[in-house]
């Protein structure tokens, strides 16, 4: 497995940490993410680590994550003992889904300060009323959408 990295597919790597940290998420996560989807065979620690030019502490800590996250698998290959990592069938749908409980979050966060608050300004209840039907519409819209893409 080749090390080092062309310009373009740097800068294609590069693009998924930016993306990623547009989200809130590490950059490394991202860069990760777009080294696996971008690569014909799974990757050792050690190549992920030499083709983004990084320390493995950070990449074996995303990794973990991303695994946990059901993104990323590890596969072994017969007669290394070394673990390699690719991207699972579908990481989109499984990284939505986390998105998703986000969504939810916000909906609850809405409704609970409307149940438990008393004497609102009439304007304070519209917006979080807005607030709580729009993430709950969306949760409803997102999860269909999910389950449709996952079924193909």
């Amino acid at each position: 497995m080749k090390t080092s990295l062309a310009i373009e597919h740097k800068q294609l790597i590069d693009e998924f940490g930016y993306a990623y940290a547009a989200f809130g998420q590490s950059r490394a996560r991202g860069r990760i993410v777009g080294l696996l989807l971008s690569s014909t065979e799974p990757l050792s620690l050690d190549e992920i680590t030499k083709m983004l030019e990084v320390s493995k502490g950070p990449v074996s800590m995303e990794t973990r994550q991303l695994e946990e996250f059901g993104m990323i698998r590890t596969v072994k290959k017969p007669g290394d003992r070394k673990v390699y990592f690719e991207v699972t069938e579908h990481p989109f749908s499984i990284s939505a889904r986390r998105n998703l409980w986000l969504i939810r979050r916000n909906q609850q966060i809405a409704a609970n300060y409307l149940e438990g608050a008393n004497d609102l300004d009439p304007v304070i209840i519209d917006r979080f009323d807005r607030m709580e039907k729009f993430h709950s519409q969306l949760h409803d819209i997102f999860s269909e959408f999910i389950e449709k893409w996952q079924k193909g």
